[in-house]
């Protein structure tokens, strides 16, 4: 865990949905940024750099912040770097490539 980062980061880091939900029902920003990344970012950056291949919790991580609001096609970096739907086509996962493209149809981009 690292020490500066938010409880809702620390949450991410951890894979604790449980946590992170309380946190987002107390007033977290589902689009807090730590060093350039959102939480939504930080979860992908998990998945990404992992030894093993995407496993549940990622997907399971992913999936709970877009029902929870996140935007995948905002960019980091407070709108100056790359949105996480670019980061899963430079990773060529499918999978949250798929589960972006299913929130962009129900959002009507």
């Amino acid at each position: 865990m690292v020490a500066d980062f938010s409880p809702a980061h620390q949450a991410v880091e951890m894979e604790d949905l449980d946590a992170l939900g309380k946190l987002l029902d107390v007033g977290a920003d589902v689009h807090e940024e730590h060093d350039g990344l959102s939480l939504l970012h930080h979860a992908l950056d998990i998945a990404f750099n992992s030894d093993a291949e995407c496993g549940e919790k990622q997907i399971d991580t992913v999936a709970f912040l877009l029902s929870r609001g996140a935007d995948p096609t905002r960019r980091s970096g407070g709108g100056t770097g790359v949105s996480a739907e670019h980061m899963a086509f430079l990773a060529d996962n499918a999978r949250i490539f798929g589960m972006f493209a299913a929130w962009k149809r129900e959002h009507g981009l």
